[in-house]
């Protein structure tokens, strides 16, 4: 060590500080959670450069020898967006397989571009139903990302306009049937607001 300069000394420094910071989150780090501890965004291209870490989406980079979080990624990029219908589904347990094109919601004031490099259809809303029933919700590989409650997902699935295929539909209502902390109240409530009461009635009276 005493052989190195003071700045060969701060580059190992802040190296080791980024690899620790990776090691605790999961193998996944972005350029806010690096500058929240004092280090340059340029360290992590720097790191990315010496193969020490993976780009996996603008501003977020994983350890090379992790998958890296594909949902976390998609929601630092986007972080307006709210998982929603399937992909929602499958954060909340509902539905056994991992989507093949992930599914966002956003205020219909948001602008994004028509041609996005990433596995993600994109949606917009007026603001009084996009802000309906957002909560915070833990990916697979144990990042918190946002999404819609259960009870919300159901009546975005049956809704006539961008209607679910019907095999993920009667999984994700066996599946809310079986569960113990579900708010039929809610869900009823919701039914009303997104005008899908009748759709909803008619599984939940077989179901429940």
């Amino acid at each position: 060590w005493h052989k190195l300069g003071t700045k060969e000394v701060e580059k190992l420094n802040q190296t080791e500080r980024v690899l620790e910071l990776v090691k605790s989150n999961n193998g996944q780090v972005t350029n806010s959670d690096v500058e929240t501890i004092g280090i340059s965004r340029r360290v992590l291209a720097r790191m990315a450069d010496h193969q020490l870490l993976e780009r996996l989406a603008p501003g977020v980079y994983i350890d090379p020898l992790t998958f890296g979080d594909d949902m976390a990624a998609l929601q630092y990029r986007f972080s307006k967006g709210v998982f929603y219908k399937s992909s929602a589904l499958f954060l909340h347990g509902m539905i056994d397989r991992t989507p093949d094109m992930y599914e966002m919601n956003f205020p219909r004031s948001y602008y994004y571009p028509n041609d996005v490099d990433a596995p993600l259809k994109m949606y917009r809303q007026v603001t009084h139903l996009f802000d309906i029933g957002i909560e915070m919700v833990e990916s697979p590989d144990g990042h918190l990302v946002k999404a819609y409650n259960v009870e919300r997902t159901l009546c975005d699935i049956v809704r006539k306009q961008q209607r679910t295929d019907a095999e993920t539909i009667k999984q994700a209502m066996t599946s809310y049937a079986n569960m113990t902390n579900r708010d039929v109240y809610r869900l009823v409530k919701y039914s009303k607001i997104f005008k899908v009461e009748k759709e909803i009635r008619r599984y939940m009276e077989v179901l429940l």
